[in-house]
């Protein structure tokens, strides 16, 4: 197949890139939470004297209520279509975040404002940006996909300096709301402008034609048989093992890089390559996903982490060594959820995505908040990063093995729609 892009690739992106542009807005919301707690947990810390751990605690909370809300909602974007749930789940996504500006000392309103704040992420998840785009985009999906889910890329560039700052002129309480509502008035029109998908039209939630839609909102129409089928599973499974090992690590990489003998400047300096590799394992995998055999791409690409692992363990002092060991794992990073969301949409369709893909993202982000506790536990019951690192091996060889034989497609039902 031809590298380059062929007239229908060119067709769907003049016809779809406003479509995309507000998925990657959208994605940049979905990933405040992630981006700012940190910029938070100084001034928090500071004033109410708990530990990092207690901070961080209402995070994991919200991941893990967001992860059994997920498949609700999923179920909602197959019935309404993603317009109808995008819309209104930024502003309240939004507000719900601004008020952490109302915490005190009293460290259950600090979990119970995490709690709240947990109601919105399902709104804002990749499943309702993935949805849109999968439907909408056939010749030029994976680059698709892969351009909305740089939204996380966009939150890591911009929105630590952004809090950080105001924080500095305003304080932590002005400053949520204030950034919260900075993104709102940018992000908000360009979603309102540019979200309509084929999975809208269909389900009646756009203008646009529904008989040109249901051409391409086709797939599996009954999740049991869905979830049932070797594909679910393996692809379910994949996803879980690859997050645990590379979320577990990617988030300790600082305390690891630390562990290897780098000061905490350079180790920090180190681990910053995780950004530039994401951003550019995101692009590439979504070009090759395009043009090749998805499971080999898939499949080759998650083995990329054992390259660090084995670096990791022999950087004997090189920085050189363990910054081409962080770039490689922000590679297999970026690649993650484009690869899942591409063959999601390529072994069961879109007619049911949004449950379907919403199931697979619940155990996913049970792994984002398993898999950094549990390499930190490897390191307080061995005092270093090196067991977790050597179970890491085989756990993506795993993966692999599962993402090369996942399988064909299952059968479309045809016209399938909701």
């Amino acid at each position: 197949m031809s590298l380059g892009f062929g007239a229908e690739e060119r067709q769907e992106w003049r016809r779809g890139w406003p479509l995309a542009l507000s998925c990657l807005s959208g994605m940049t919301v979905a990933s405040i939470a992630l981006y700012v707690i940190g910029s938070l947990t100084g001034p928090i810390e500071q004033e109410f004297g708990w530990s990092r751990a207690q901070i961080m605690l209402g995070l994991t909370v919200s991941t893990l209520v967001g992860a059994l809300l997920g498949p609700f909602v999923g179920m909602l974007l197959d019935r309404w279509g993603p317009r109808r749930i995008a819309l209104p789940g930024v502003v309240v996504a939004l507000l719900l975040f601004s008020t952490l500006s109302f915490a005190t000392d009293s460290y259950p309103l600090w979990i119970a404002l995490w709690l709240l704040i947990s109601l919105g992420g399902p709104l804002v998840a990749p499943t309702v940006w993935t949805l849109a785009t999968a439907s909408s985009f056939e010749k030029s999906r994976g680059l698709a996909i892969a351009f909305a889910m740089c939204g996380s890329a966009v939150s890591a560039l911009i929105l630590p300096s952004l809090s950080t700052w105001l924080m500095g002129l305003y304080g932590w309480r002005l400053a949520v709301p204030m950034f919260c509502g900075m993104i709102g008035v940018v992000l908000l029109p360009i979603i309102w402008w540019g979200f309509h998908s084929k999975a809208d039209a269909v389900r009646g939630g756009s203008s646009r034609p529904q008989e040109e839609a249901a051409k391409a909102v086709t797939g599996v129409s009954s999740v049991r048989d869905a979830v049932r089928s070797p594909q679910f599973i393996k692809l379910a499974l994949a996803a879980f093992l690859f997050s645990v090992f590379v979320l577990g690590m990617v988030s300790n990489m600082v305390p690891v890089m630390s562990s290897l003998g780098f000061g905490r400047a350079e180790a920090a300096a180190i681990a910053g390559a995780l950004g530039i590799g994401s951003l550019t394992g995101r692009i590439a995998t979504g070009y090759l996903i395009d043009r090749f055999n998805s499971n080999v791409i898939a499949g080759s690409l998650v083995l990329l982490p054992v390259i660090s692992c084995v670096l990791l363990l022999n950087v004997d002092g090189s920085a050189l060594i363990a910054t081409a060991a962080v770039l490689i794992f922000g590679l297999a990073l970026g690649a993650e959820v484009d690869v899942v969301a591409f063959l999601a949409a390529e072994k069961f369709g879109t007619a049911r995505f949004g449950t379907i893909f919403s199931l697979i993202n619940s155990g996913w982000t049970l792994a984002t908040a398993v898999g950094p506790l549990l390499i930190s536990l490897s390191y307080d019951l061995t005092r270093n990063y090196e067991l977790a690192i050597q179970i890491a091996i085989p756990a993506f060889v795993v993966v692999s093995l599962l993402l090369f034989t996942i399988g064909k497609p299952l059968p479309f039902d045809e016209p399938a729609v909701a």
